[in-house]
């Protein structure tokens, strides 16, 4: 995995219901405002791998986990080719909702070994800052049951999340900054601008 030498790739992970997506068009706006050029994207895409995803949430029962873990590398290889390889070279600054941090996570609360995963997505450039957001794991269920009204999908219960969270808190990478996502919309918002804008100003990699 290499870093950029001109754009900057920022990621956003954590577990379900964390505020992630918010949180991408608060910075995406502020930046763009700003007069930087943004792309603000997320993975699954929507590829065709992307779609056969998203087809999982609802049933993982038709796919093996090793399929389904090919899936996501095999979105993550186009998402590189067409989209964040190409900005990156431009210059661009890339916001990406889930990148394989959350494969990791994810599939490594699935049976597999986190390692190995990371080590299947070496074709992926390296985040220069992933924003790993922290939130309780009842809380994080409270917010996508009662606060949007969604179903849990089969990613998103709550056993699996334990697990999930459990691999995320022990991921160290000098690239990531833990956000406390307990916190409200704008403190989150002035957490995630303090962790971003200096970096990019600097125009240090």
């Amino acid at each position: 995995m290499t870093h950029s030498t001109k754009g900057w790739l920022i990621v956003f992970e954590g577990i379900d219901g964390t505020g992630k997506s918010t949180q991408i068009e608060m910075l995406a706006d502020k930046l763009r405002a700003e007069g930087y050029e943004v792309v603000a994207t997320r993975e699954p895409t929507n590829s065709v791998y992307g779609r056969k995803i998203r087809s999982l949430y609802m049933n993982r029962e038709n796919v093996s986990k090793e399929e389904e873990l090919q899936l996501f590398i095999d979105d993550r290889k186009e998402h590189v080719a067409a989209l964040l390889a190409p900005s990156l070279a431009e210059g661009k600054i890339i916001l990406c909702d889930r990148y394989y941090l959350s494969t990791a996570a994810y599939q490594g609360a699935n049976g597999f070994d986190p390692v190995d995963i990371l080590e299947r997505n070496r074709f992926a450039p390296t985040p220069d800052l992933a924003l790993l957001f922290d939130l309780a794991l009842d809380e994080s269920i409270r917010r996508i049951t009662a606060s949007r009204g969604d179903t849990l999908n089969d990613f998103e219960q709550k056993e699996s999340l334990m697990a999930v969270k459990k691999i995320f808190d022990q991921m160290e990478f000098d690239y990531i900054k833990k956000i406390d996502a307990s916190l409200s919309i704008n403190e989150v918002h002035q957490l995630v601008s303090a962790a971003v804008l200096p970096m990019i100003e600097k125009g240090e990699k």
